[in-house]
Parts: C-alpha cells; structure tokens; sequence
C-alpha cells in the first residue's frame, strides 16, 4: 500500500520505484495473489499511468470484476478495471466496466464505490462520447453530493473542479 499512498500524494518517483520493488518479488508471479494486493496494484499502475503493468494486471483482475468488494480494500475490481482500459484507450471496454461496478457496488449500497465509479463513468463520457453530455454531467452531480455528504474531500475537490473546467 506504500506506492499507492505515495501515487495519491503525488509522489511518483518514489510510488514507482515501491511499485517496480513489489512487482519484482517472486510472491507477484503467484497466482493466489490476493484479489486486494492486486487491485491495489492496479490502482497504483492507474495513478502512475504504466501502460504495460495496467496489461498485465488488467488480465489476471478480469476474471474477479463481479467481485463486489474483497479482504483489505473495500471497492470493486470492476471499476480499477475501467480505469485500466480507459488509460489503454479502451472506452467501450472502460464503459463496460464502469456499469459493472455500479451494479455490483449497488447491490450493497456502496456509497463510496457508486460515486467514485459515476465520476470515473462521467469523465470518460466527457472525454470519448461528447454526444452524452447530459448523462456525464448527471452522473457529476450525483458524485458530488455524495462526496460532500460523506465528506470525501480530495474525491469531492475532483469532481468540483471538473464541474468548473465545464462551465468555463
């Protein structure tokens, strides 16, 4: 978890070098590998923007996308999947997934997980399906209430400043 803590806060020099380290080990090669350890390093490989890792990673979370959470980080495979192949220029791909994980997470009512997918959904709306604008900016506003009604600041910080670059 210290690459990704280290991706969020922006640290990326040090977030890679964490990232190759765990990538490196035998125990990565183990195909038990926890569900969590690998979508965390998926989010990880996300925030770093590594192609190649996204790949890997991407094939071997694909058969656990209708995980609705797992042991360790409460979230859904289906939606780092997304993200996965919305940064592999995969949109239909990132589309499919997305509504995946709002079906999974709304199965339990996974506040968290809802908004965080509807704003991932909106922002690839916006950038690869400009004809559904409308829908984007639905599912903008609904992550933002949520946001600031589980007081999710840094996702709420997000959401409002896409919410600003659209008005201008």
């Amino acid at each position: 978890p210290r690459a990704l803590i280290q991706a969020h806060l922006g640290q990326t020099t040090e977030a890679r070098e964490a990232l190759q380290g765990l990538v490196a080990e035998p125990r990565f090669e183990d195909e038990s590998l926890y569900t969590f350890m690998l979508v965390q390093l998926l989010e990880t490989a996300i925030l770093l923007r590594d192609r190649e890792l996204c790949t890997v990673l991407a094939q071997r979370l694909a058969p656990v996308a209708h995980l609705s959470s797992t042991l360790g980080a409460f979230t859904c495979p289906a939606r780092h999947l997304g993200g996965a192949a919305a940064l592999l220029g995969e949109p239909e791909k990132a589309r499919d997934y997305y509504r995946q994980a709002l079906e999974e997470a709304g199965k339990i009512r996974f506040r968290p997980e809802i908004a965080l997918t509807r704003l991932q959904l909106c922002e690839l709306l916006l950038e690869h399906y400009p004809d559904e604008r409308a829908e984007a900016l639905e599912h903008l506003d609904f992550a933002i209430g949520e946001f600031r009604d589980m007081k999710m600041q840094p996702s709420l910080e997000r959401a409002l400043s896409r919410r600003e670059i659209l008005k201008a």
